[in-house]
């Protein structure tokens, strides 16, 4: 029995979603006995509470495994690498799913998690897509009532301060890490841009967890500044942007660590949409 592209394609339902688990849970069955397992085999991270950032790491890179054709199949299976996790050792992690015989629940299940997975031909991991170059000296333009109003206590230190000089102030903060390539490769809404450390209080040690992220949307002409995230809020959506935990910068994972218990569902799923208490 063969898997077709389209049929496997069709099955993920709407790409442009950032809830990612939800269309994952969808697509597949996926026993928790056998998370548990990939997050054992894999080299140690920090997946949060439930394991909910690997859950949404599955959800993107399975998910490009599907678009870009780089799967296998044989014994009425198919097989994706999970996404590029290894083993201590360097060796690649391997899913294999079957189609689910109970017509009421999802079309597929997870039948196995293997670093020496049996099967045909072993597939390959998928391609990470390549964001938009970032233009040099385009306008930014803010949408500052979020920014500035609806997430107001992200940035206590503007409270005195007139709107136009703030909002020159965070032009000026993303401005200033662009510079320097200290941008990070970002997950939102099906597509990876970017987000922007900004540093308004101190530049004497940047390798210290900034004031805010700015997620930007790289468009003809101009950057989009949709919102401002506390240091922290950004993992999940950066996590699934890059091959290995490592190559993100070590406020992120350090910021991350401190956090993670605490971080919920919905955080992890969109962060943009987290209002402020």
């Amino acid at each position: 029995m063969t898997f077709e592209h389209d049929e496997l394609v069709a099955a993920w339902g709407e790409p442009q979603t950032s809830r990612v688990v939800d269309r994952l849970h969808r697509f597949a069955f996926i026993p928790n006995e056998l998370l548990e397992k990939l997050a054992e085999t894999a080299l140690p991270e920090n997946w949060g509470r439930n394991n909910h950032v690997l859950k949404k790491y599955l959800a993107v890179q399975v998910a490009w495994s599907i678009e870009q054709t780089q799967y296998t199949e044989g014994d009425g299976q198919f097989y994706v690498t999970a996404g590029h996790l290894q083993t201590r050792y360097g060796t690649p992690i391997y899913l294999a799913f079957a189609r689910n015989r109970n017509p009421d629940r999802e079309p597929f299940y997870l039948v196995s998690v293997e670093a020496n997975m049996s099967a045909p031909r072993l597939p390959v991991p998928p391609e990470i897509p390549t964001p938009n170059a970032i233009p040099r000296g385009v306008e930014i333009v803010m949408m500052h009532d979020h920014i500035l109003d609806d997430n107001s206590d992200r940035v206590p230190f503007f409270a005195e301060t007139p709107r136009v000089a703030q909002m020159c102030a965070v032009s000026g903060a993303i401005q200033w890490p662009l510079n320097r390539n200290l941008h990070l490769p970002y997950w939102y809404l099906g597509q990876i841009s970017y987000v922007v450390p900004l540093h308004l209080s101190s530049r004497e040690d940047i390798t210290l967890a900034p004031d805010l992220i700015a997620p930007i949307q790289v468009n003809p002409g101009s950057l989009l500044v949709r919102t401002v995230l506390k240091p922290v809020m950004p993992f999940g959506n950066a996590r699934v942007a890059v091959q290995r935990h490592d190559q993100l910068p070590h406020w992120l994972l350090q910021a991350w660590k401190e956090h993670a218990i605490n971080a919920t569902e919905d955080e992890i799923e969109n962060p943009e949409s987290v209002r402020s208490a």
